[in-house]
């Protein structure tokens, strides 16, 4: 570790467990956690997503940790491997239990909500069934699986049917429209539009179910409205879209037509301020959970619903 990062990991530590505060852009912020692997406290947060009244978040040690909504520890669980590298996200998959899409083991993990193995599918590889890094997961209204992934060239969508049978495949590598540059995360509205979070063209990219390119909402820059280093995305029931950009350190929201709304959060280790965001979920009572990665916490908006 160099003494630059001691030291930034030193300011993050002394973050309180649990603080509350009005930020930019009019929204509330709640935080919670600091460095460390005790129960409550992370080590970089990565994959996050709100279920219900309870939050899950992984981050690099391979520890799944759950929260009520107002950030409480409740429970944790560990995945099997984790020497690799760790998942970058986590979905529910309708029927109760949790989708993990293992990104550096090349596989899909699904666990009840209790920590359960359920369930392990993929192998390394380029053909129609094998992965070779999986970044993102998502279901379709038929309980089909959409998976995101880089690697190798695999810069693609893959799609299986609710018994986990191969339907199709699109995408390639490249900054084409259709192509992907280190896809990171993926997405279905209720609408049943796939975005596609891509990530090194700074944008996000979007489907209809048979990979139909519909529109691009993004372009590089750091201008509001504009995209840098895009990670993860969520949905809000009021119309709108989250996405969380590591490369602006912020939260920008969209109308699902493209049309920009507002940016929140800035640089830095304050409350509404962010230290390379990787993930956003939004709750079912409209809470915008951001695991804020290089702070080593998370932090909850609330903002205001769109008319």
């Amino acid at each position: 570790m160099t003494r630059r990062d001691f030291l930034a990991l030193a300011a993050v530590m002394l973050i309180p467990g649990c603080r509350r505060a009005a930020g930019p852009a009019g929204a509330r912020y709640l935080a919670w956690g600091q460095a460390g692997r005790s129960g409550g406290s992370f080590i970089r947060p990565r994959a996050i997503e709100a279920i219900g009244d309870e939050v899950y978040v992984i981050d690099t040690t391979g520890r799944v940790q759950v929260f009520t909504l107002e950030g409480e520890f409740k429970r944790s669980w560990s995945l099997p491997e984790y020497e690799k590298g760790t998942p970058t996200d986590i979905t529910p998959d309708g029927k109760g239990s949790l989708v993990i899409p293992d990104t550096h083991y090349s596989r899909i993990l699904e666990f009840t909500t209790g920590g359960e193995l359920l369930a392990e599918w993929g192998s390394y590889g380029t053909g129609e069934s094998e992965f070779v890094y999986p970044t993102g997961a998502t279901l379709g209204r038929d309980g089909s699986y959409y998976f995101s992934e880089y690697g190798m060239g695999a810069e693609r969508v893959h799609v299986f049917d609710a018994d986990r049978n191969f339907l199709r495949r699109w995408g390639s590598q490249g900054s084409g429209e259709g192509q992907f540059s280190r896809a990171m995360a993926i997405g279905i509205d209720d609408e049943g539009t796939v975005y596609v979070v891509d990530t090194a063209n700074h944008r996000v990219q979007c489907f209809d179910g048979e990979g139909k390119l519909l529109r691009i909402i993004g372009k590089p820059g750091g201008a509001p409205g504009q995209l840098k280093y895009p990670e993860d995305i969520s949905f809000a029931s009021d119309g709108s879209i989250f996405v969380c950009e590591y490369g602006n350190h912020r939260i920008s929201r969209f109308r699902r037509d493209g049309t920009f709304v507002a940016c929140y959060g800035r640089p830095g280790r304050e409350l509404g301020e962010f230290n390379g965001p990787r993930g956003v979920a939004v709750s079912e009572s409209g809470f915008v959970f951001v695991a804020d990665t290089d702070n080593h916490r998370i932090q909850r908006m609330e903002v205001r619903e769109l008319r």
